[in-house]
């Protein structure tokens, strides 16, 4: 059996890029997609057949993502016995009727469209909003397009599910991500925290700036990069940032592992996340995580078992669980037999079975 899969572009190291390389090189698929650059995702990628499509537009915000959907849209896929598509742009490919049966793999509602559209419309200056109010009404029938033809769908946690229904007024079927739960081991804590992300507004790590400020006797050690226009956010969190906190752009697996196995405790304040896969590989470590009572953090983390889940005002509450650390007592085993609910083996076995049931 010939398969694709399809996703937005590779320009990062992030979940979603991970989980796409463990399911390309476990079902030998090829990967179509727009901007691939080698060096800024996972060394993994250079194994694996993947057919780039560079985009004129990158990296200017709005209309690259406008010609990476019509770039899909013209993409024909009709070698393949089925299509597995991917993030937000990436199942545009339904649009063609060669382009089917069609997967698609974690269905996200593009949230600047739907529950994030007024907030991100009310932060612009007024002729940037008329142009972000014609840029959605145009992306959105798209992508509503899009949804409407394919023909079955997965999501990360029953977060996602409740916004698909809400969005969409279509069933899906919560998968939750893999997570290569083997690969991480536990050491004794050392003496600072960890955060791990794409630096990007959405993950507020102002709020974890602003909590340590007023921790000076804790450390914080960041660890993540900023593409294209969340470049402005990084530079400016930096600046702000005390010298308590530790920055980290460009990182290992093997160092990461590392950081993670002699942490105190992970750090997340993702704003609704849709999963969050950086918990997880927490609990892998044997290790805890504080985070926002938000999203899909709430699916994977059990409070006072496997970590701690914050209310508002965040900055006051993370200040008063970081000092309020020691008087917790999380076994690392705990941790770690609440990760394997979200090993790499469940998952695929799962998604095995979609594909052999759909080309069947």
């Amino acid at each position: 059996m010939k398969l694709a899969i399809v996703y937005d572009h590779l320009l990062a190291r992030g979940g979603t890029e991970r989980t796409i390389s463990i399911l390309a090189k476990e079902l030998k698929a090829d990967i179509w997609t727009t901007e691939y650059r080698p060096e800024q995702t996972y060394p993994q990628y250079k194994k694996l057949q993947v057919f780039p499509h560079s985009l004129h537009s990158y990296p200017l915000k709005g209309v690259w993502q406008l010609e990476a959907l019509w770039r899909f849209r013209k993409m024909d896929l009709s070698d393949y016995d089925l299509r597995i598509s991917s993030g937000y742009w990436g199942r545009q490919i339904a649009i063609s009727e060669k382009n089917h049966p069609l997967f698609q793999l974690e269905l996200l509602p593009i949230r600047v469209f739907y529950d994030k559209y007024e907030y991100t419309k009310k932060k612009l200056p007024f002729i940037l909003r008329q142009a972000f109010k014609a840029w959605v009404w145009y992306m959105k029938k798209r992508d509503q397009e899009a949804v409407a033809r394919i023909e079955r769908c997965t999501v990360q946690s029953k977060t996602i599910q409740e916004r698909v229904k809400k969005y969409y007024g279509r069933d899906s079927e919560v998968v939750y991500p893999p997570v290569d739960a083997k690969k991480f081991r536990y050491k004794q804590p050392e003496d600072y925290f960890l955060s791990v992300q794409r630096i990007e507004p959405e993950k507020r790590l102002e709020i974890q700036i602003r909590a340590f400020k007023k921790v000076p006797g804790e450390r914080l050690i960041v660890v993540g990069g900023a593409t294209g226009p969340a470049k402005a956010y990084f530079t400016k969190i930096r600046k702000v940032a005390p010298k308590n906190v530790d920055f980290v752009e460009s990182i290992s697996d093997e160092k990461l592992i590392d950081l993670y196995s002699h942490c105190k405790a992970v750090i997340q304040t993702n704003l609704d996340e849709d999963f969050g896969i950086v918990p997880v590989e927490a609990m892998a470590s044997g290790k805890p995580c504080i985070a926002v009572k938000e999203g899909g953090f709430m699916e994977t983390i059990v409070h006072g078992k496997t970590g701690i889940l914050i209310d508002p005002p965040y900055v006051p509450n993370l200040v008063r669980a970081i000092k309020r650390f020691h008087k917790y007592s999380f076994g690392p085993n705990v941790c770690v037999k609440r990760a394997r609910l979200f090993s790499v083996e469940r998952w695929l076995g799962v998604v095995k079975k979609i594909v052999n049931e759909m080309s069947g």
